[in-house]
């Protein structure tokens, strides 16, 4: 590879070829202006390298940026077959010299004109939301000012597609060459926002709730239902609590041979977003060590104000293991996922690496499902300012129950089929690429039969 930008290079090419690929390689240094893959016969394949050939005034700016629209490839016309969602493929960092395929052969040597390393890192390491100054009433990176968005690919993971071009290509000089075979996954996870609706509420909340169904949701049979049960619970019985769903999401997992992971909150930055329950309450203690026992996994859900808190998201950390200590629940791996998908590139990522967790799920947009990271595989990550690979994983969050319902986000109707066929079909494209397929359902998102039925579909398909 050209002697610049090495600790970005060396990241990407360890990423794509030894954790996806599962090839082993050498880098070295050469002179020339691309990126040249080798081996003892001499066959070579030559890699366009432009995001990579930036000056470095221009690094992290605007003018380092993809150009709108994107060029696209016609894969189709190579007449090879790949792995892909669509055979137009949008090109993100390239050059195309006169040549309409992107691609040129001859003895022994081929020339992709797909930049396919500078592509890759751009999309894992989110390089965009690091440049562009875009963000939401929470001071998120929002979707709309996305390049996936805005050029259509959101719903496709381009990084594994890229993959599978180089694989290709790969192949066509190197037709022995075998690579690591992934495994399709569902992980399912849930973010404990709200453990119990009424269990730490009093009549006060009670009011403004029933005042919500009479007014917004304009049902006085919804208003009686949480009267109902809110005198239940305050009477012993949890069972009556819409939001305590545990007991059903385990055995839905347990049905399908899934471990569900529950994220937690261990501490309170903004009240009263960040909920009304404290891990030292018993009941809660009772649920941690529930799961525990049942065969599922804990983590943690960081607060509101975290994201840009490196001693906040460590101080929850500890507070999370302490109470779990307690109950005599320990883990190898612990994951995070930010509250209210807050997020900061690259700090959080720092913050959750200094904490010493071992993988974040927070990456999705909260407004439409989809790919951010471009990708279906967890995927060690890269602080774009320090330079650096952390020791921390990222698994990308595919799809969160909320974004697909939501009046605010995509709102897709339950009833007609609409948000089944949107999830089955998103879960089909990690099938595609034997990838992760990662969801976010809320236990506080189960209260009525007709969302309990569509989980199960989603599990099940």
């Amino acid at each position: 590879m050209p002697d610049s930008y090495w600790a970005e290079r060396r990241y990407i090419v360890r990423v794509i070829f030894e954790e996806f690929l599962g090839l082993q390689i050498q880098i070295t240094k050469h002179s020339q202006s691309n990126v040249i893959i080798t081996a003892s016969d001499h066959r070579q394949l030559i890699i366009a390298d432009t995001l990579f050939s930036t000056p470095k005034h221009l690094w992290l700016t605007q003018t380092s940026l993809p150009a709108h629209p994107l060029k696209i490839w016609k894969f189709s016309t190579t007449n090879l077959e790949a792995q892909l969602v669509h055979p137009n493929i949008p090109v993100i960092f390239g050059d195309n010299p006169h040549n309409p395929d992107f691609v040129s052969q001859r003895e022994n040597q081929i020339y992709l004109g797909l930049d396919i390393l500078g592509s890759a890192f751009f999309m894992l390491t989110r390089y965009e939301e690091v440049v562009k100054t875009e963000r939401d009433s929470l001071d998120r990176f929002p979707v709309s000012a996305s390049l996936a968005y805005q050029e259509n690919f959101i719903m496709r993971p381009i990084v594994n597609e890229y993959i599978e071009i180089l694989w290709t290509y790969l192949l066509v000089l190197w037709p022995r060459l075998t690579r690591r075979h992934h495994h399709f996954q569902t992980y399912v996870s849930h973010d404990v926002d709200e453990p119990f609706r009424y269990v730490f509420s009093g009549p006060n909340r009670l009011l403004r709730r029933c005042l919500g169904d009479v007014v917004r949701r304009k049902s006085l049979i919804t208003a009686a239902n949480s009267i109902k049960s809110w005198l239940e619970v305050k009477q012993g019985n949890l069972i009556a609590d819409p939001c305590n769903t545990f007991d059903f999401i385990m055995q839905v997992s347990e049905t399908q041979g899934l471990k569900s992971t529950f994220y937690f909150i261990a501490d309170h930055t903004c009240h009263p977003i960040d909920g009304d329950y404290n891990l030292d309450h018993p009941l809660m203690r009772d649920l941690l060590a529930k799961i525990k026992n049942r065969g599922h996994e804990l983590g943690l859900h960081s607060s509101f104000n975290t994201y840009k808190d490196s001693k906040q998201t460590r101080k929850e950390f500890e507070a999370l293991l302490a109470a779990c200590a307690q109950e005599d629940i320990h883990q190898d791996i612990w994951g995070a996922r930010q509250h209210c998908l807050r997020w900061s590139t690259p700090i959080t990522w720092q913050n959750l690496a200094e904490a010493r967790l071992t993988y974040d799920s927070t990456l999705t947009f909260p407004e439409h499902v989809g790919f951010r990271c471009g990708v279906c595989f967890d995927f060690p990550v890269f602080n774009l300012i320090s330079r650096q690979c952390l020791s921390l994983f990222e698994r990308p969050l595919i799809i969160m129950d909320s974004t697909i319902l939501e009046y605010n986000y995509m709102n897709l109707n339950l009833s007609n089929g609409e948000a089944l066929k949107t999830i089955k079909g998103i879960k089909d494209i990690c099938r595609l690429f034997e990838g992760n397929f990662t969801l976010l359902w809320h236990n506080s998102r189960l209260s009525t039969q007709q969302e309990k039925a569509i989980y199960q579909q989603v599990i099940r398909a």
